[in-house]
């Protein structure tokens, strides 16, 4: 899609000031807006004017006011963000739009002014819920934007697990499109996305932070018992993980984590598994405590060895040898 110059934007911008009879709205909006200068609070600009805050919110309320009723819905500018907007279902986040039109960083205040002026989309500033989104005037309003992020945000609750988002949107009410709920889950602040399976951000299956986190998500994908060298090599190919880890501090975090269990050696599991921590001797007392009576002996291996990762002979060997166990048949054990 076409790309605007610095030149293209600001002469842009420059033409719609413009046609702003008074000066002090033109600063107003230059400086509440960041074009080409920082970005001011309302404090800020009230105390250098010498009014208040209140009376910059009425200035610059006023001020896009009259812009929009001038500004062309025909510009160039005007024409590809509507475009945009409508390819994505009537929604999209800055940050995408910013992408199909290859708009540079430091050009990203000019396009939302011209944004905020643009007679057909409206520009809902970012908030505790989600990033900067643009969207059809005519479709959404930011209470309805709200409404179906409260929505998407519930169903996810309810899923309760990392999901591919065509399961989530098969969930939502209403006619809005895969593409737009989608878009909305991108810049929402409450979900994330990792390798394709979707889920609420404070999720560590698909927003890991910590070291265990990441640890953790390895593990659940693997879907097996991995050696701790293993494990830290695929932390540091994690999409979720920009630093390189070592080896040592993710068997440090191994050692400290009841959710890990070495089953081997150096290799780990998650308890929730099924695995236990403790020596062969110890398993199969457990096994036997459990079972409340004899077991034959390839009953106690199968048990042990679906907890640990052990040999066979030294299971053997720990039931003829512990005082805690005897046999009471042929081939048979129980608690002495």
């Amino acid at each position: 899609m076409a790309q605007f110059t610095t030149q293209q934007l600001n002469n842009l911008v420059d033409s719609a000031l413009s046609t702003l009879k008074k000066d002090r709205d033109k600063e107003v909006l230059r400086r509440r807006g960041g074009i080409n200068t920082d970005s001011q609070t309302l404090e800020q600009i009230g105390r250098d004017l010498n009014i208040t805050r209140e009376r910059v919110r009425q200035i610059e309320k006023a001020a896009l006011s009259k812009l929009q009723e001038n500004f062309q819905s025909d510009h160039d500018f005007a024409v590809i963000v509507s475009e945009v907007v409508t390819k994505n279902g009537g929604l999209v986040g800055l940050s995408t739009l910013s992408s199909e039109i290859d708009l540079d960083d430091n050009l990203t205040p000019h396009a939302i002014f011209l944004v905020k002026i643009s007679p057909d989309v409206e520009f809902i500033d970012k908030n505790d819920n989600f990033s900067s989104l643009i969207v059809d005037s005519g479709t959404f309003s930011q209470d309805k934007v709200k409404k179906l992020h409260d929505q998407l945000v519930s169903t996810i609750e309810e899923i309760n697990k990392p999901t591919k988002f065509e399961g989530i949107y098969k969930l939502i009410d209403g006619p809005h499109s895969l593409e737009t709920i989608q878009e909305l889950a991108k810049s929402s602040n409450h979900i994330s996305e990792l390798d394709g399976a979707w889920g609420l951000t404070v999720w560590p299956e698909v927003n890991p932070k910590s070291i265990r986190d990441k640890i953790y998500l390895v593990l659940k994908k693997a879907g097996r018992p991995m050696h701790f060298s293993d494990i830290a090599s695929k932390i540091s190919s994690l999409a979720a993980n920009p630093k390189k880890v070592t080896t040592q501090a993710v068997h440090n975090e191994l050692i400290k984590d009841k959710r890990f269990v070495l089953i081997g050696r150096g290799i780990y599991a998650l308890a929730e598994w099924g695995y236990r921590s403790g020596t062969v001797a110890d398993i199969i007392e457990e096994v036997l405590k459990e079972e409340g009576g004899p077991l034959s002996k390839d009953e106690i291996v199968k048990r042990v060895l679906a907890r640990r990762q052990v040999k066979t002979t030294t299971i053997v060997l720990n039931l003829q040898e512990k005082p805690q166990f005897k046999r009471v048949e042929k081939g048979v054990y129980t608690l002495s």
